[in-house]
């Protein structure tokens, strides 16, 4: 599919772009394409399509490259068995909402999304304000706590839920999965982090080939944006490393606080530009 054409990236933009798409990835693994999407609509003057597709690519490097670290440092965290029932139900997802994306109307996506979004990350602030900082969750210590394993339907849902919100919305949805198991199970984030970047990755793959295909990835902007993000990668994940669980939860659940208000805003905006 032919585009309008788009415009390099200047080499301080690709750089910012990268390396903050790659500190989030390391933090809070937020794959980037929430950064490098609208990143390349206003700079590059690419279409929403390509946008996406070469936003769906650079998360699949950057998260590969960010799950390696988390991996090496803590462990996957979690079962295998549990781990392939997210992966397996996310690329189904992704799938599901690439096909969606084309026939949903934008408006009311958003405001659903933003609704999503403030619900959990306030049920997630306030989780993480309940507790005293360096408190250890035990197993069946109560509503909300971490019971170090959520009930079986809960991998393939979640999974499939950040699946097609990845293909709809360009992101590659492992956050969104950490968010689910942290605010319904009180999973730490840090604990988390691993699962999310494989989700991030496979989420992200299965929509980039269907993008690829189609000619929609720059594949130059995500070369150029890999080196600052390895930079960002590392430091992101030192972060996560070194604060305490309860400030890794306010974090977290801070930006997504942020980015429901920010989605909200979006969705008025096109109401006004409709109406």
């Amino acid at each position: 599919m032919s585009v309008d054409t788009p415009r390099a990236l200047t080499d301080v933009r690709a750089s910012v772009l990268g390396f903050f798409a790659g500190f989030l990835n390391g933090l809070i693994a937020l794959g980037g394409g929430i950064i490098i999407t609208p990143g390349l609509v206003v700079y590059g003057r690419a279409s929403p399509e390509v946008a996406v597709g070469t936003s769906l690519a650079a998360v699949v490097v950057l998260s590969a490259v960010a799950f390696l670290m988390h991996a090496s440092f803590g462990g996957l965290g979690l079962d295998p068995y549990a781990i392939a029932a997210v992966v397996a139900a996310g690329m189904v997802g992704a799938l599901a909402g690439g096909w969606m994306l084309a026939r949903l109307d934008a408006r009311r996506m958003l405001f659903l999304f933003a609704a999503f979004l403030l619900v959990m990350s306030i049920r997630l602030l306030v989780q993480a304000l309940g507790l005293d900082v360096g408190q250890e969750v035990r197993l069946g210590a109560g509503p909300g706590q971490w019971h170090g394993a959520p009930p079986w339907w809960s991998f393939p849902l979640i999974g499939f839920i950040s699946g097609v919100l990845s293909g709809v919305f360009g992101v590659g949805g492992g956050a969104l999965v950490l968010l689910g198991f942290a605010v319904l199970f009180g999973m730490p984030v840090r604990d988390g982090l691993p699962l999310a970047l494989l989700v991030n990755v496979t989420n992200a793959l299965a929509g980039c080939i269907r993008h690829s295909r189609a000619g929609r990835v720059l594949w130059r902007e995500v070369r150029r944006m890999v080196p600052a993000a390895l930079v960002g990668i590392a430091i992101g994940t030192a972060v996560a490393i070194w604060l305490p669980p309860d400030a890794l939860r306010l974090v977290f659940g801070g930006f997504f606080l942020f980015m429901s208000v920010h989605v909200g805003r979006q969705a008025v905006r096109r109401r006004r530009i409709g109406g």
